[in-house]
This record gives structure tokens, sequence and C-alpha cells, in this order.
């Protein structure tokens, strides 16, 4: 087989890859990725009963503590690699009444008991390394037990580069989770191999202490995995770069000024987006939602995400419009927790006017700071627009804003006060 036909460029992981993909489908795609995961849970669930029994036999044998923690980090590899195979299995469960976008979400809740158990098994390991230091005892580390650990370091190595190489493929954060535990796994087994050789020369010690190592490497994978697990849960901020990858889309089509409050919702691999477009207040009604139309087929065809738009309409015609827009954009531009305004509008046929306006902050800025923008916001209309306006209706948001939107309605100084 050529190598340019692999999907993979290592011969085994691709014969198997191909026994397992659907060929026709991206392989990020639902149905290649739940494959891809439950290829990789159940790969590991047999070789980590495997390298639990070798490593508990070894332990005993050789009476290391640090050799029975790595065992016991197996046997709870075993049981990560069960919630995650069985999780991607439950994932492919088709949309219900009850689940109207799909069971994805499964595989954070995966990845979440995932987690609770090796923090579990964490705390378990460092209460052993503790008491094997408050009594050492000696470890036996003959030259054929520490052959039998090398191998299974090299039966790790190539299970963290399989995992990783899952991961990738599929854009899954969980085996990508998996590809590190693996490696922290091999950085472990590294540990237990410094202890058995320093037990070689009377320092029995050192065995506990691999054992608080390997107990602080399983409770940091733990918590870690616990983080981003609850993040996906409670629905994290989305990727900067995937905003503006749809502003960029949507600002492509054609008679669309503008777009902003842009909201991304994950369901596992099920993404939708939600926007507003800015279009020409002078458009009919069956036109502007025309315009709609489009801009949510552009994103669906880019992204492959479901994509519902909403439409703002805006009024150019005013003559106080376009030095409206060049003086909020100017101000826009010299204030660093800004970082965009939609929604421009100015009213009245004749001087003074009234206008309004939704600004939107970066994501760093707090609502308590709201009240300095305003009077920043208030000092500069005034500098420009003095005696030709009388009110300014601002709104002021987030970049991803899940609460409502502050609102105020300030009196400029006029000619006739």
């Amino acid at each position: 087989m050529e190598k340019k036909n692999r999907i993979v460029p290592y011969p085994i992981m691709d014969l198997i890859l191909r026994r397992v993909v659907i060929r026709d489908q991206p392989l990020d795609a639902h149905e290649n990725r739940t494959r891809l995961g439950m290829l990789a849970g159940w790969i590991s669930v047999v070789i980590s009963i495997f390298l639990g029994i070798g490593k508990l036999i070894l332990g005993f044998a050789s009476g290391s503590v640090s050799m029975m923690a790595d065992a016991t980090n197996n046997f709870t590899d075993v049981a990560s690699s069960l919630v995650i195979a069985l999780g991607f299995q439950w994932s492919r469960k088709p949309r219900d009444a009850d689940h109207p976008f799909g069971h994805g979400r499964i595989e954070a809740v995966a990845a979440l008991v995932m987690a609770i158990a090796l923090i579990i098994v964490g705390a378990e390991v460092g209460r052993s390394g503790i008491m094997r230091l408050i009594n050492p005892k000696p470890v036996d580390a003959p030259m054929w037990l520490l052959i039998s650990v090398g191998v299974t370091i090299a039966v790790k190595a190539w299970m963290a580069v399989f995992a990783r190489q899952l991961a990738t493929l599929s854009k899954s954060k969980v085996l990508e989770a998996d590809a590190w535990n693996h490696s922290f796994d091999i950085i472990c087994t590294v540990m237990v191999v410094l202890a058995l050789i320093c037990s070689t020369f009377g320092w029995s010690a050192v065995d506990g202490w691999m054992a608080l190592g390997v107990a602080a490497f399983i409770l940091y994978t733990g918590i870690a995995y616990a983080r981003e697990a609850i993040d996906t849960l409670l629905g994290q901020r989305p990727d900067p770069s995937e905003v503006r990858d749809i502003f960029k889309v949507v600002t492509g089509v054609d008679q669309v000024m503008g777009a902003h409050e842009i909201m991304v919702h994950h369901y596992g691999d099920v993404k939708m987006v939600s926007f507003h477009i800015e279009v020409d207040a002078n458009l009919s009604l069956m036109e502007a939602h025309e315009i709609s139309e489009r801009a949510e087929d552009a994103v669906e065809k880019a992204l492959h995400w479901r994509a519902l738009a909403h439409v703002d309409p805006v009024d150019r015609s005013h003559p106080l419009f376009e030095e409206l827009n060049q003086v909020v954009h100017e101000f826009i531009r010299q204030e660093p927790y800004l970082v965009d305004v939609h929604d421009l509008r100015a009213e009245e046929v004749q001087a003074p006017y009234k206008i309004s306006f939704d600004l939107v902050t970066d994501m760093e800025t707090e609502r308590r700071d709201y009240g300095a923008i305003y009077e920043h916001t208030i000092q500069w209309l005034e500098k420009h627009f003095s005696e030709r306006v009388h009110t300014a209706e601002i709104g002021i948001e987030a970049t991803v804003e899940s609460a409502p939107m502050a609102r105020k309605i300030f009196s400029l100084p006029t000619s006739g006060k």
C-alpha cells in the first residue's frame, strides 16, 4: 500500500483504522468520531488489564510500593478507558424528544467520571507512598524485573502514539486527554524504574518518594480532566478563532453590512451558531429574509454547523449617520476595552438629534467597569456633537454575553438649554 494513501504513517495503525472508519466520511464526522473513540477505549481496556496484572505481579515479587502504585494506575486506566468506550457508544444514540441536540455531551460526562476516578486513586497511591517513607523496606530489583518493566514502557509508548493519532483524526478532547494519560503513565513507570535501580544501592526510601511522584501525576491529570469536563458541561466561551471565522464568513455575504452577537453552542460534536447581521433598512422584509438565509447557508457550508441569523436594519440615509459612525469607531480604536459597535442609529429630521448604539467590550471587562465606559463615551460625544444631539441611548455588552445588555439614556447639552 502506497504511503500517500495511508490514513496515518504507521502501517499497523493504518491497517486497524481502515477496518474501522467509513472512508467516504470525514474522520471527525459523528459516526467516524464515535468509532475512533470506541476503538481507542476498548484497545486501552484490554492492554491496561494485562499491564496492570503484570505490574502487580512484579510489585509483589519485588516488594516495591511504587511498582504496585503504577499497577493501580493501570487498573484505573481500565476503568477510565471503559468509560471512554461506553461514552462514545452512548453518544451514538440518535436525537429524541428529550434530547433534540443528540447525546454528544456524554463525552464530557465520561471525562468527568474518569477524572474523579483518577483523583481518588491518586490520593490512595499518595497514602501508600507516605506509609513507605514512614516504614522503608528493601526492594528486590533483579535484571529480569527491570527488563520486564522496560517492555511495559514500550507498550505504553505505542498506546500514547496511537491515542494521539486518534485524537488528531477525530478532534476529540476526550481522546486527547487519554493520550496525555498514557504519556503520564510512561513518566510514572520510568520513575518506578529509577526507584528499583536506587534500591539496589540501598536507597529504599526512594521507592516511597517515587510513589508520591506517581500520585502527583495521577492527581494532576485527574484535576485537569475534571476542570475541562466541567467547563464543557457548563458551557465555556467559544474559541476566538472560531468567532473570527464565523465573522469572516458572514460579512463576506453580499449585502451584509456587519455581524455581531455571535454565539456558539456545543453539544459534543454537534455545534450551533447564532448571530445578528446588519442590512440596509430600505430593503423589503423579503429581501432582508433572503439575505439572512444566505448568511446561514454560508456558515453551514463553510463550518458544517447549524446556523441561525437575526436581522438588524441599519438606516444610513440619516444626515448624521456617516459622521456618527466615524466618530464612534474612532472612540473604539482609542479605548482598549472596546472591540466593536453595532445597531448604530440616528433619529429626528433636524437637529438636535437622538442617537443610539451598542458598544461591545472584550471578555475581560467586568460589568462594574461599565460606569467608566459610559462616562468616557458621553465625554467623547459631547466633544463632537454638543448642540447637535439631545439624547444618546447607549448599550454595553461583552463579546459573548449571557446576561441582559446594560443600557442607559443620557441627555447632552444643546443650544435650547
